[in-house]
């Protein structure tokens, strides 16, 4: 019965050899191999145990290593020559299988959450190629570029206006990278000749650009001609007119629900965040969970998620240019601290808090190759597309491209743009 229980097969190898095998096999060997695999990737648990197939291959092993014990020690039971004691014997051993399997079980669960985090998370445009091409961006593929957007909506409704977004570059060979903020007041936003976007508004986009994901979204005749594979239609056409109108290649959206973030910084431990001067906190932030100070800063203030949302909200102490400042500091200094393999040390709160946070194109590996890059080096490029640089209401987008150019060659070639930091 012990051997049924621990080494399930072993015991019965003479007598039932196939049967015997197949139970090592699927008991012990199995999960052996298993373990030994997530401890070679243990300094990369994250992307590993993020990709689906592995989940359910983890999810089988969990279940063989319950129900091959539970066979073996029926078996052992119907072999035992004394069938008198079979019942006492019998009932002992599935009690010491349910023991052990409890553990097994929890870890299964665990995994069924994380599949369907996976699931809602990470979409997937049934291609490899960037989602939108700039067809003059001849340098395009030396970078890894991401377009990040944040709306105030609530968990699972992902329709509302996008305040925040700002294009992460990555340069693939050197890993410099930059962060540009667009100001949600961005008029005249523009869109390939061609598109539906572009057949609908030849002059330009009639709105701030920050309306152009709910334009979408409550217009299904212009979400239908956007569609790639599971991706969201308004982040595609979104994409398409940042693209367009900045002159880039643009690979993967991701798209964070600011109120969310929230939790997800609370998940992760908090943030620690530099903060340059004196800055009011606002009245009220919807989901706080506990009473705000008068000010943060200066200085190091360590932030819990209440306290990043209600910094990055803001507008008393400056305007929304530098809000989006606070944003960009915000997010550089959350991808400085937070390692992504850490975190699956709290990955059940880590993973309630990205079901209605995040929705990304990227792939699991993707996204935590990314997170890996921000942390493990400083923003060497930050700028924002705000006066005097640019005029949101009537901006020259010429001139914007032509910023967006010298940001990028700047991280190409580690030679500092002299751009203002804005």
């Amino acid at each position: 019965m012990l051997a049924a229980v621990l080494v399930p097969g072993a015991a019965m190898l003479r007598r039932r050899p196939v049967s015997g095998v197949l139970l090592l096999i699927t008991g012990v060997l199995a999960p052996l191999f298993i373990a030994l695999v997530l401890w070679s990737r243990r300094d990369d648990i994250a992307s590993f145990v993020l990709d689906r197939t592995v989940l359910r291959v983890l999810l089988g092993v969990g279940a063989a290593l319950i129900l091959s014990r539970m066979v073996a020690v029926f078996v052992a039971v119907l072999d035992q020559p004394q069938r008198p004691s079979s019942g006492p014997s019998l009932f002992i051993g599935v009690l010491v299988v349910i023991g052990m399997a409890m553990p097994i079980v929890y870890g299964m669960v665990r995994i069924v959450q994380t599949d369907s985090v996976v699931g809602t998370v990470f979409a997937n445009s049934g291609s490899s190629d960037p989602i939108v091409v700039a067809e003059e961006d001849v340098a395009g593929s030396e970078f890894q570029t991401v377009l990040l957007l944040g709306g105030d909506e609530g968990p699972g409704r992902f329709g509302l206006r996008t305040d925040s977004m700002i294009l992460v570059m990555v340069h693939r060979e050197s890993g410099r990278t930059a962060m540009i903020s667009i100001p949600r007041n961005l008029q005249r936003l523009q869109f390939p000749p061609g598109t539906e976007m572009a057949d609908r508004y030849p002059r330009g986009f009639d709105d701030l650009a920050n309306a152009v994901y709910p334009r979408v979204y409550n217009d299904k005749s212009i979400g239908v001609k956007y569609l790639r594979g599971d991706l969201e239609p308004p982040a595609v056409a979104l994409m398409e007119g940042v693209s367009y109108s900045l002159g880039i290649t643009i690979d993967d959206y991701a798209l964070v629900n600011m109120q969310g973030f929230l939790d997800l910084i609370d998940a992760v431990g908090g943030v620690t965040v530099d903060v340059p001067k004196k800055i009011p906190m606002p009245g009220n932030v919807p989901g706080a969970k506990h009473g705000l100070p008068p000010t943060v800063g200066p200085g190091l203030v360590a932030m819990d998620g209440t306290i990043a949302l209600a910094y990055v909200r803001s507008r008393s102490a400056d305007s929304d240019y530098q809000r989006m400042q606070r944003q960009r500091d915000l997010l550089t200094a959350l991808a400085a601290q937070v390692d992504p393999n850490r975190v699956m040390g709290q990955f059940g709160d880590v993973a309630t808090a990205l079901k209605g946070t995040l929705r990304t194109s990227m792939t699991p590996d993707e996204t935590v190759d990314l997170a890996e890059q921000l942390r493990s080096r400083e923003i060497d490029e930050s700028l924002g597309l705000v006066p005097p640089l640019v005029e949101p209401g009537s901006p020259n987008y010429d001139a914007i491209r032509l910023a967006v150019g010298i940001v990028r060659k700047a991280i190409q070639t580690g030679v500092p743009s002299q751009l203002p930091a804005n």
